[in-house]
């Protein structure tokens, strides 16, 4: 058997074919998803068994072969898995999984009865996704690069404008580069590679220009470039000089010609972000050191001296702009507006009118919902704004609730359970709620008075107004004592009497009349003397009338 070290990649269109053999001593590295080309033998007239040792004894799965085929009733260490052939004297697995990685042994049983064997280790690692690159200029002057992609294990390079830097992190920081610099990024593991260049051109910060002979300050943002035009021409030589105590004691740097003298440049001392390029001074990360009051004196070729002064102010740029709205019981709609930067001026609108400017919170008492408020921030080197609408808010709300007792329900904050703020129509679903339940309480009210009245109707007793007077008409009978018979005979008109049997209450549930029977006792008048005083007991249906 020939012995190869190493392997070798085959680019082709659908995926990566990566070959190794049997008998290498380094490891086998293959593509997650890509092919592998295991190299067996030389003919095809052999018999094998494929083993994976994974706990070094019997129950590690294998695979028997015999001439391009293997003996399914022997072959664990690849069942079910159809993308495994064997071709020629080669295992071909034409989509690697992790699964793959591990530790295998070959053992051939030659046609001389002699056996051989070889080891190898398979190594699967995910090939290199897209290379991303995003760089950062941060106020404190310094330039962070980051670098990711997908695959494992990574390995990072980086170069600036060719020249490597140091490797194997992904982020970097960048001291000394300028505008238009290269720095590439580069990945790579042992199956693929790959980079991504970008331009320091394409850092996303502000630049702001100036002149030494402008009567106005200057205004640059903190961590932005700023540009100071000095001179026309490369043939100068010139002292900037930084006004602190007026004295010889004050900060300078001499430069001629786009080259500064390093022993007398105090001024801009361990500052590589500091160059002179065609007579302008940048600085391309401005920091709030950066303020003052400077002066430049320029030594012309004709050997007259002439001088400008100029102030710098350094401003840190707006952050981002937060606003927030609040809905007082009282009717009087508050709203707040923050950011970052200074000095910060500000200024509102409601619904595109322009409303008082130079405060961060303003009341606004006649709005309705869906204004919109807008609140804008600047300074001298940046600006932000940020709109909300007054369905928005979150504040507070009174509501009003009428039952039988007008009554008025005001809460500085309706929350719910968890303590949120609820919304206006959250507030008119529970109002609703409360107003019918109001409403059944008042009809239960009215029909329990109802019932109590009628019951009290019916245990009192009937008043004078409601009593009618029962009269009897009442027949005289005497009874003869010989013959045993009751005789009849009407009383004459004077001898008709009339009572009062008794009260007679209405009653409405008894339709049919009433038949009462009363014992009335007679007594005979003066004209009827001749009568016996015997009083005598009478009975008289009594009728009503």
């Amino acid at each position: 058997m020939m012995l190869i070290f190493g392997l070798m990649l085959l680019q082709t269109a659908a995926c990566v074919e990566f070959n190794c053999r049997f008998d290498q001593s380094v490891p086998c590295y293959a593509a997650l998803g890509h092919k592998l080309n295991l190299q067996m033998v030389d003919a095809r007239n052999y018999k094998l068994k494929i083993i994976k040792r994974i706990n070094n004894n019997q129950d590690d799965p294998v695979c028997r072969v015999k001439n391009d085929t293997r003996y399914e009733s022997e072959c664990d260490l690849f069942k079910n898995r159809p993308e495994v052939t064997f071709i020629n004297g080669n295992l071909i697995i034409n989509r690697v999984t992790r699964a793959d990685s591990g530790n295998y042994t070959l053992r051939l049983d030659r046609s001389d009865g002699t056996v051989a064997s070889a080891d190898l280790q398979v190594k699967v690692e995910a090939p290199i996704g897209s290379v991303e690159v995003s760089i950062i200029c941060s106020s404190s002057g310094v330039t962070s690069v980051s670098c990711s992609s997908d695959g494992d294990p990574l390995i990072y390079s980086w170069t600036l404008n060719g020249h490597p830097l140091m490797d194997g992190n992904t982020n970097i920081q960048l001291n000394n580069t300028s505008h238009g610099d290269i720095i590439i990024c580069s990945v790579k593991n042992h199956v693929s590679d790959g980079q991504k260049s970008i331009s320091v051109e394409d850092c996303p910060g502000m630049k702001f220009n100036c002149r030494f002979d402008q009567s106005v300050p200057c205004y640059a943002a903190l961590g932005h470039k700023l540009n100071l035009q000095m001179v026309d021409a490369r043939n100068y030589k010139l002292k900037i000089i930084k006004r602190i105590n007026n004295n010889q004691d004050d900060p300078v740097c001499r430069v001629k010609n786009d080259t500064r003298y390093e022993s007398e440049c105090d001024l801009f001392k361990n500052r590589p972000e500091v160059t002179f390029i065609n007579g302008n001074l940048i600085i391309n990360r401005v920091t709030r050191a950066d303020s003052g009051n400077y002066t430049l004196r320029l030594d012309r070729s004709d050997g007259t001296v002439a001088s400008a002064d100029l102030q710098v102010k350094v401003e840190a740029p707006i952050g981002s702009v937060e606003v927030s709205i609040i809905c007082s019981s009282s009717g009087v709609t508050s709203v707040s507006c923050s950011s970052d930067g200074d000095p910060l001026i500000y200024s509102w609108t409601l619904n595109g009118h322009p409303l008082m400017d130079g405060n961060t919170n303003i009341q606004l008492n006649n709005t309705s919902h869906g204004d919109i408020i807008i609140c804008s921030v600047k300074n001298h080197v940046s600006d932000g704004q940020k709109s909300i609408s007054v369905e928005d808010c979150p504040g507070t709300t009174t509501v009003a609730v009428t039952s039988g007792l007008t009554s008025t329900l005001t809460s500085s904050t309706l929350t719910s359970g968890h303590g949120t703020s609820l919304s206006s129509a959250d507030i008119s679903f529970y109002m609703i709620i409360l107003g019918c339940v109001a409403l059944v309480l008042i009809l239960l009210f009215i029909t329990a008075c109802h019932f109590y009245k009628r019951k009290r109707l019916k245990s009192t007793p009937a008043a004078a107004g409601d009593t009618e007077l029962v009269y009897a008409q009442i027949s005289h009978e005497k009874h003869n004592k010989k013959s045993g018979k009751k005789k009849s005979e009407s009383l004459s008109a004077a001898d008709v009497e009339y009572a009062a049997v008794g009260p007679q209450t209405k009653r409405k549930e008894k339709k049919e009349e009433e038949v009462q029977y009363g014992e009335v006792r007679f007594t005979p008048s003066r004209s009827n003397a001749r009568q016996e005083p015997k009083e005598e007991c009478l009975y008289s249906q009594v009728q009503r009338r």
